[in-house]
Parts: structure tokens; C-alpha cells; sequence
């Protein structure tokens, strides 16, 4: 059975797994940034909508005296989970090595930056960071303030990477070295794609790119060749018909860098490492499916191997969509049901 950060008090999404759902806030993006809510109102429609327990947030969008929290916050905070009934999940830390215009931060300043988000997420109750580095001097001095604060860390692994490429494997061979059961990773689902999603496919449409282009696109992707090589003949692409790569902003890399295609039979190995997951997912079909994202096969991984924790559903099509194309309540509540299916699925067939 795999060694996960403590929930508290979550229900398995189906009787016979371990898997607990949730969301993180970041689904919400959009409908944050343009006014809609502030936060209590924020965690009021997670509780109307039932697509709660797990609550994670990423700190820098959530906290705005971020790094730090203030003591209103932490009561109004734990007031909020308490009325609610909800369970904190994650707390994605960020590395903003950059926030200094002169020059990026020192690695004494990274691990004080990051000690401090380690406290504000210990005084928030949750159990688990998301991390983004794991240069092996930063996590060998942040993993006594980890068990200080009864932390895990987790390193978010993420598209075009997977669990087998080599950055990864250097991450799994620190760990290996440090040998400590709070070192591990969240397994963002961008990494297992088996089509570029629909609506990405549709920003770029209305940016101007023909069938023909998003065709070609879509053949690029699906080839082996790494990320720059990838990009670098899309660019070309481009400029044969006479297209700006400029025209499309930053969504012609994007369709790259967040679109990963590596098997998800590859989850299984470090499915022992995996502290927490990014159920990432872009549409929901009309037939109740991700249709660029197999979550039956990707599920089936996840129960055979074990795993004991959250999917925190993130919906990222807001960074493709306008404000109001899509309800990313809704969205989340049918991926959701797409999950316990799933789940459902597996368990038989675990069990046959």
C-alpha cells in the first residue's frame, strides 16, 4: 500500500478504494480573478456544488499577504473548514526566485522564502506542500523543517515530463539517497494525454489557424521528438503558410509544454512516491468523458497500485477559455462522476 500525506477527515470517493476527491481552487481561476468571489464565498460554492472535501490552493493566488498568513486569516481559514466540513489537501508553494528585479534569490533566500510558506501551511492544517524545486541542498535543508511542522513534500510532476524522463529520474535518485518517506511527488495528469485538448483547439481556431493547422499541430504532438524539437517544427510550420508564430502569442509552446503524451502505465513507477494528485482534465464530452485525458486507464493504475490519497480535480481550460464559456463548477462536479466510474471500473475489474 503506498505511504501518502494523512487526510483528514475525507471519505473514499467509492467504497474499496482509497482515493479521495477534492479540488483545487486554482479550477476557479478565472471567476477569482475577474471579482466573482472572495473566499468564503469561494469555499460556499464548493460546498453547494458537493465537490469538495479535499480543498487545495495554490498560496500565491489564495493568500494575499503571501508568503505569509496573518492570524485573521488562519481563524477565518479554519472557521470556514470547520462550518464546511472540508479537508485541506494541498498547499502549492511557489519558488519565485525573480521576485527581485536586480538579480534571483540566493539559496539562503530560497530556503527562508520557502520556510516561510512551510509555516503558513502548517498553520492552515495542511498536510502536504507542492514544491518546485528539488535541488538536492535545498530539500536535504527544508526536510527538518518538514518534519518540525509534520510536512510531506511533494514535487509536482508535470507536462511534457513523466516519471521516467531524465530530470525525473534525477529527482527519484535524490530521494533514493535521502531515503526519507516525506520526500515524494504530485502526479499532474497533463503528463498522460493521449490527444491535445479540445479547447486549446478551439483558442487557436479563433486565433486564426486553419483545420489544416491544428491538423498538422495535432501530428507534431503526437510525435516522439522532444518539447523544443517539437515547437521549433510548428514554428516552421507556421512560416510555410505564411503564419506569424508571434500571432499566437504563448499558445503556440503551450500546446506543447502543457500536453504531455508518456503512457500511463508509467505512473506505476513511483506510484509508491506519489503523495497527492493533480486530476487535471479540459473538457467533459457529452458523453461524460475527458476526451484528451483516458481516466479509466489512468485510474486503473492508480487502484491497482494502491494509492491512498486525494485527486484534486484541476480544471486548466480556463487557460484557454474566456470568462463564462464554460462552468467550471460544473465541469468539476462531472469529472467527478467520470472518477467514481472509474473507480468503480477498476475495483471489478481488480477484483474479477
Amino acid at each position: 500500500m503506498t505511504t501518502t500525506a494523512p487526510t483528514r477527515g475525507a471519505e473514499p470517493a467509492v467504497p474499496g478504494s482509497d482515493i479521495e476527491l477534492g479540488l483545487t481552487l486554482y479550477s476557479l481561476t478565472s471567476e477569482w480573478a475577474a471579482g466573482r468571489y472572495d473566499l468564503a464565498g469561494l469555499l460556499d460554492v464548493v460546498d453547494a456544488a458537493g465537490i469538495g472535501p479535499g480543498i487545495e490552493i495554490v498560496a500565491s493566488q489564495t493568500i494575499r499577504t503571501y508568503p505569509e498568513v496573518t492570524p485573521e486569516f488562519v481563524r477565518a481559514w479554519r472557521d470556514a473548514f470547520d462550518r464546511h466540513g472540508f479537508a485541506p489537501s494541498s498547499f502549492g508553494c511557489n519558488l519565485d526566485t525573480g521576485r527581485r528585479r536586480d538579480r534571483d534569490m540566493t539559496p539562503d533566500e530560497e530556503y527562508e522564502f520557502t520556510v516561510t510558506q512551510f509555516r503558513s501551511a502548517h498553520a492552515l492544517g495542511f498536510p502536504l506542500v507542492r514544491i518546485q524545486s528539488a535541488e538536492p541542498e535545498l530539500i536535504r535543508r527544508l526536510l527538518p523543517v518538514a518534519e518540525e511542522l509534520d510536512l510531506t513534500m511533494g514535487w509536482e510532476l508535470h507536462a511534457p515530463l513523466g516519471p521516467n524522463s531524465p530530470k525525473v529520474l534525477e529527482i527519484r535518485e535524490t530521494y533514493e539517497r535521502i531515503g526519507s518517506e516525506r520526500l515524494g511527488f504530485v502526479a499532474d495528469f497533463s503528463s498522460t494525454m493521449h490527444a491535445m485538448s479540445p479547447t486549446i483547439l478551439r483558442k487557436l481556431g479563433r486565433m486564426g489557424l486553419a483545420p489544416q493547422d491544428l491538423e498538422r499541430l495535432q501530428q507534431i504532438w503526437a510525435t516522439d521528438a522532444d518539447i523544443n524539437a517539437r515547437h521549433g517544427e510548428f514554428v516552421e510550420y507556421l512560416h510555410t503558410r505564411g503564419i506569424a508564430p508571434e500571432s499566437l502569442g504563448s499558445f503556440a509552446r503551450l500546446a506543447f509544454n502543457m500536453h504531455g503524451h508518456v503512457d500511463p502505465r508509467e505512473w506505476a513507477d513511483i506510484m509508491p512516491q506519489i503523495k497527492h494528485v493533480h486530476a487535471k482534465f479540459y473538457d467533459i464530452d457529452e458523453h461524460g468523458d475527458e476526451p484528451a485525458i483516458d481516466y479509466p486507464a489512468i485510474v486503473r493504475q492508480f487502484v491497482r497500485g494502491g494509492y491512498s490519497g486525494f485527486f484534486s480535480s484541476e480544471w486548466e481550460g480556463h487557460a484557454f477559455a474566456d470568462l463564462d464559456e464554460a462552468d467550471p463548477v460544473a465541469l468539476v462536479r462531472m469529472q467527478h462522476d467520470l472518477i467514481r466510474r472509474s473507480i468503480t471500473a477498476a475495483l471489478t475489474e481488480r477484483d474479477s
